[in-house]
């Protein structure tokens, strides 16, 4: 996938595209289709999406950012709090003049794009939501863990809580090759973020269609959490994957992909 950056402040924010390249400095057009907004969840990056700019880029004009401290966008730290991220989203929107824009949310990001149509709603069109909580995700212990990391106690352990009960180890790799490219500290903060962020009561001042995807064995976001979140937006569909654990549109990407599609149609 092509990639580029876009400069906000200080910041270098990294992104991928499908379709043709252009000059430095130029954003690519994003006016075929939909414009969409890939958003990785808790120290991922936006690469962790290649399944989805890959489909959605014959037809719709796919973009996936990586959000500052993560991958390969610059900052030491990431975003304090989901509201300061979902600014730093808008703006990059802003600085693509990209068009009301389906913005797609993993886990944390799913929290940012809600964040994003309480906030700045002009920038945009439609929200999906993938395996995230409005409220607390419960990530005590992972915080716990990650700050013995952090403090040098411990190694970072690679277990498999955002999968199925079976799942394919390719994906595993994959998913880790990528979160190991975030400093665990900027994924701390992440957590942190999270966790902080409750989201609930302001559901149903959510004015733009929502989707609502939810793997059936997510072990990480409780499917009790993702239907009062769909009960809570106006109009908003869920969607249950089977097969898929939190990490659905890596384990399951052509039913993910195949429920968005049939959701913009």
């Amino acid at each position: 996938m092509p990639t580029k950056y876009v400069h906000q402040g200080d910041l270098a924010i990294h992104y991928e595209h499908t379709g043709g390249t252009t000059l430095p400095g130029v954003p690519p057009p994003l006016d075929r289709g939909h414009a969409l907004l890939f958003l990785h969840g808790a120290g991922g990056t936006g690469r962790l999406w290649s399944r989805q700019l890959a489909h959605f880029g014959a037809a719709h004009s796919p973009v996936a950012i990586d959000l500052p401290g993560h991958g390969r966008s610059s900052g030491l730290l990431g975003p304090e709090s989901t509201s300061e991220a979902a600014a730093i989203v808008a703006a990059v929107l802003e600085r693509l003049s990209a068009p009301p824009a389906v913005v797609v949310g993993h886990g944390l990001g799913g929290k940012i794009a809600l964040q994003l149509a309480l906030e700045h709603a002009a920038c945009v069109r439609a929200v999906v939501t993938i395996g995230t909580t409005a409220g607390s995700p419960g990530a005590e212990a992972e915080i716990e863990g990650l700050s013995e990391v952090v403090a040098g106690r411990r190694g970072q352990a690679f277990d498999t809580p955002f999968f199925a009960a079976t799942p394919d180890v390719a994906v595993i790799r994959e998913l880790w090759a990528e979160m190991v490219k975030t400093d665990p500290r900027v994924r701390l903060g992440d957590l942190r973020a999270h966790e902080a962020a409750d989201l609930r009561p302001r559901l149903k001042d959510v004015r733009v269609p929502a989707l609502v995807l939810h793997g059936e064995e997510d072990r990480y976001c409780s499917r009790s959490c993702a239907e009062e979140m769909a009960a809570s937006i106006p109009g908003a569909r869920l969607v249950l994957v089977p097969g898929a654990g939190h990490a659905a549109q890596l384990e399951q990407a052509e039913q993910v992909n195949r429920a968005i599609e049939e959701w913009l149609a």
